[in-house]
């Protein structure tokens, strides 16, 4: 069934492409979206070459006989070169074998691909759009502060607030966790308050950017995680549950893994597009604009929040590479189940071929994100042409 929707994913998009920008503009692409996926999953074969160690010992366990051990090499042709080995499981993989996720239980990595898949994708989903719903309000905002007159902040505005982080984590996680925030949060405060201007909210947005990207992701999910998982039971930690168990249960079985990706994903969104707003504020058609009489607001959301979206769109799609990144590390720390952990399985086990078809389809998911991206340009800005020579 995947393989089914990843073939008609595919064939929808060609349509498109070819409708959108022409046959030479698909040629060109779906051509270098071939070569990429041959270069990458022919290095990943390399590199796993080199990885100490027989895989079918490894697989089958020490117990497996002399016997059992030669079927498999010379099932999985092991004892190939390795041109030979990656022509044969590229045969395979376009005739929709896929071979086995767990060679010693015989277990078909295409059922594997089907239960895990859908998690990943959830949780990279769900994240990305908690991190453009953060990052691009406060980043139009940021800009639109940059420059302004700074304001002192009230000394007995710090009090209430310090006391409410307090209270409000003393509900939520425990006495060690609000005594941490509240620190955290009350030192940045000091230090504006007795600035000498004070901070403007680009400043604030800024500075807890900044705060945030420096913050690894097992961090953020390690404490989020023992706040809401630990001290609080807002969270269980009892796996996945798809739609069909109801809208509510798939929520509450993913929530917390997608706001963890999401906030580390949030800064680096928000610095961009604050940045290219800055950058095109300084353009001459927003002087003309102004020249006219048009307000500020509407400068900003008519002619320059469409353009300044561009690197923003860029660096969403690159994201898609950081995908099994962020989610090994995450389905690790709240037993996800996912891709990117069964990923860092099948590489320990060295079940290469499978290790293969997975960076193929992680791959083939990167190159037609970009694709996609490459002609929303051509809609957000009609100053990019979709052509060959850009």
């Amino acid at each position: 069934m995947v393989l089914i929707i990843f073939l008609v994913v595919l064939v929808a998009l060609i349509a498109w492409v070819i409708k959108t920008a022409g046959w030479k503009f698909a040629a060109q692409r779906f051509g270098g979206a071939i070569i990429v996926l041959i270069l990458v999953t022919f290095g990943t074969s390399l590199l796993l070459r080199q990885v100490p160690g027989e895989p079918c010992e490894i697989a089958l366990g020490t117990a497996a006989s002399e016997e059992a051990v030669a079927e498999c090499v010379d099932e999985q042709g092991l004892d190939d070169n390795v041109v030979v080995q990656y022509v044969g499981w590229s045969k395979d993989t376009l005739s929709g074998d896929f071979g086995y996720a767990f060679y010693k239980n015989k277990e078909p990595l295409i059922d594997t691909i089907e239960q895990r898949m859908p998690r990943t994708a959830f949780l990279f989903l769900y994240s990305q759009l908690l991190a453009l719903l953060i990052a691009v309000p406060l980043g139009i905002w940021a800009a639109y502060q940059a420059g302004k007159k700074r304001r002192n902040i009230p000394s007995w505005l710090i009090y209430p607030i310090v006391g409410t982080l307090f209270v409000f984590g003393q509900f939520v996680a425990g006495w060690r966790v609000s005594a941490l925030v509240a620190v955290a949060f009350v030192i940045p405060l000091l230090i504006f308050n007795f600035m000498r201007a004070g901070p403007s909210g680009d400043t604030t947005v800024n500075f807890f950017a900044f705060v945030l990207l420096s913050i690894p992701v097992f961090v953020i999910g390690e404490s989020l995680r023992y706040a809401f998982s630990v001290e609080r039971d807002w969270y269980q930690l009892t796996g996945y549950a798809p739609w069909s168990d109801g809208v509510l249960e798939h929520f509450k079985s993913i929530w917390l893994p997608a706001v963890v990706l999401g906030l580390a994903a949030t800064p680096v969104y928000l610095r961009l597009l604050r940045a290219d707003i800055l950058q095109n504020l300084q353009q001459d058609y927003v002087s003309v604009a102004k020249a006219k009489g048009m307000s500020n607001t509407h400068i900003l959301m008519r002619h320059v929040l469409r353009p300044s979206t561009l690197t923003l769109m860029t660096v969403l799609g690159l994201n898609i590479a950081q995908l099994v990144n962020g989610a090994v590390v995450v389905e690790f720390i709240f037993d996800f189940d996912g891709m990117g952990g069964y990923l860092i399985e099948a590489v320990y086990r060295q079940e290469f071929f499978a290790v293969q078809t997975i960076v193929a389809l992680v791959a083939a998911l990167f190159i037609l994100t970009n694709l996609i991206i490459d002609l929303l340009y051509t809609s957000v800005d009609p100053r990019v042409k979709a052509s060959t020579g850009t």
